[in-house]
């Protein structure tokens, strides 16, 4: 790709500064949603407040993604301002402009922005910690990805953890309940 032209440049430059002043507002709506509320909350229907939790924390995290957007807008108008606009910050080559049309606040190169998205998102194929105690063989397993199971292994925690006991009382157990037999 060759440079970027001055006017691509400006053009680039006013798409973001009108999606970021579109975003601004979006955030400005969502806070004023909240601003009026009552003093009291005790004749509230539980249903109620817990639509309106629901509501909150959903706003929360739609303001957390657009702060991260504006955040992203704010960079790219500043590599605009610096000279460096359509140039990958970690490696310097040219951004393609399909990629700066679809994504015009984009920083980074195709290969850069796939990396640094694998690296944000590696953390979610984890297990909970809980599971090695549970069933240390079974994470071993697992993380070798060999495909063996272990004969006999109970492979639930569930199934691991009644092994130490249930709530169960002698009544229940298997024998000791006859739905015909009169108290």
């Amino acid at each position: 790709m060759d440079m970027l032209t001055e006017e691509q440049i400006e053009t680039f430059k006013k798409r973001l500064l009108k999606e970021k002043a579109k975003t601004e507002g979006y955030m400005d709506s969502r806070e004023e949603t909240y601003d009026e509320g009552e003093l009291s909350h005790y004749d509230n229907h539980p249903a109620d407040s817990g639509e309106e939790l629901f509501l909150r924390e959903r706003d929360q995290a739609l303001n957390e993604l657009d702060e991260e957007f504006l955040s992203d807008v704010d960079k790219a108008l500043l590599a605009i301002q610096n000279g460096t606009y359509g140039k990958c910050e970690v490696c310097g080559k040219d951004i393609e402009l399909d990629r700066l049309e679809v994504i015009p606040e984009a920083t980074l190169c195709i290969e850069h922005a796939r990396a640094q998205e694998e690296e944000e998102h590696a953390h979610e194929l984890d297990r909970p910690v809980e599971e090695d105690v549970l069933n240390p063989n079974e994470t071993a397993r697992r993380k070798e990805l060999d495909g063996t199971d272990q004969p006999g292994q109970k492979t639930d925690a569930f199934s691991q953890v009644e092994d130490y006991g249930s709530s169960d009382t002698i009544a229940d157990s298997e024998g000791n309940h006859d739905p015909t037999r009169e108290q």
